[in-house]
């Protein structure tokens, strides 16, 4: 059915939001350091993780000289935290007093002791499309606290997790209600 009634409005940027805000760590120079991405994308049933980023950034550095990274999924109530790394570069300020960091089995993934979800990744793949570089990453090793579990099972609504419009109004959001509940067969 070919519609020309229909009227669409052509916008740009990202349309496929909103995502969780995630904190990206990196260790820099022997020192943790984090970042706010926005677009960053699970693949391959999440056995690997997507993020774009600019070669510019100060994490980039950490990035080339480990080839590794985790990904943090903060709280609401570490908004105040989480704004200051998206705002701040790693170069100005010393973002490893914020958190209390931990490491698993890569040791050079600085991980996020506050944040719920923490996810190791090594480095597989660096994608080159100046000014920014994709970085693909095996998933190591995912840690998450047991008091957001519900049948062995991450339940986001427990997490509270931020929520950012990256193609939006570029805000923070909360996550809303479930409108639907089902069980899942994993067969």
């Amino acid at each position: 059915m070919n519609d020309n009634s229909l009227k669409k409005t052509k916008v740009e940027g990202n349309l496929l939001s909103p995502l969780p805000v995630v904190l990206v760590g990196v260790q820099v120079k022997n020192k943790p350091n984090f970042l706010v991405i926005g677009y960053i994308c699970p693949f391959d049933f999440g056995k690997y993780i997507f993020l774009s980023m600019y070669k510019k950034r100060y994490s980039n550095l950490g990035i080339h000289e480990n080839m590794t990274f985790s990904v943090n999924i903060p709280t609401e109530d570490l908004l105040s935290k989480t704004d200051i790394c998206g705002s701040k570069s790693g170069r100005d300020f010393d973002k490893s007093s914020l958190f209390n960091t931990f490491y698993g089995e890569l040791q050079t993934a600085p991980m996020i002791s506050e944040c719920p979800v923490n996810i190791e990744c090594k480095v597989t793949e660096i994608l080159d499309y100046d000014p920014n570089e994709g970085i693909i990453g095996k998933v190591i090793k995912s840690y998450v606290d047991p008091q957001y579990l519900a049948n062995d099972k991450l339940d986001w609504r427990r997490i509270h997790p931020l929520i950012w419009v990256t193609g939006g109004d570029f805000n923070y959001y909360q996550l809303g209600e479930r409108i639907i509940s089902k069980e899942v067969d994993n067969d």
